[in-house]
């Protein structure tokens, strides 16, 4: 199974990459996420530990198998008997000025019990990456109004 979800910020990639790394706070600007944790503490890292739970699933636990802060890319990989799982971050600038940042989001599942939970899950799974994009935009679209309105007023006064 894969699912995409792309999304358009209208913010700075490095922004929008702040805050998709910044993983325990995702359940305060996401309703797609209950619970995040970065095991043994600190910052995100290429073979940290993220153990997430979700509404209507199971809690998972996945490695950062992939996670490139210069292409901001993060991808993060469940292994396990007979099952498969990834979820790669990918931001980029499409309009070369970086005033905006394209999301996209794309999770697979593969194997002989990946697939068949895949099946059982796709639409929650689905609905939950659509939630987290669609968050995702608001939440830094509002910080960076804030922001500017932050800035305008420091040099009115």
């Amino acid at each position: 199974m894969r699912c995409e979800i792309a999304v358009d910020i209208d913010t700075c990639p490095d922004h929008v990459w702040a805050v998709l790394t910044d993983v325990t706070r995702w359940p305060r600007w996401t309703s797609a996420v209950r619970d995040a944790t970065l095991v043994g503490g600190g910052a995100l890292t290429l073979h940290g530990v993220v153990r997430l739970r979700a509404p209507r699933l199971p809690e998972r636990v996945w490695r950062v198998s992939e996670f490139h802060p210069r292409r901001r890319r993060i991808t993060l990989s469940d292994d396990g008997l007979g099952a498969r799982a990834s979820v790669r971050f990918a931001l980029a600038a499409p309009d070369g000025d970086g005033a905006r940042t394209r999301v996209t989001v794309v999770h697979q599942r593969a194997g002989w019990v990946g697939g068949t939970v895949a099946w059982i899950t796709a639409r929650t799974i689905e609905a939950h990456l659509q939630t987290l994009a669609r968050d995702l935009k608001k939440h830094c679209e509002t910080r960076r109004r804030a922001g500017d309105a932050a800035r305008v007023a420091s040099t009115v006064s």
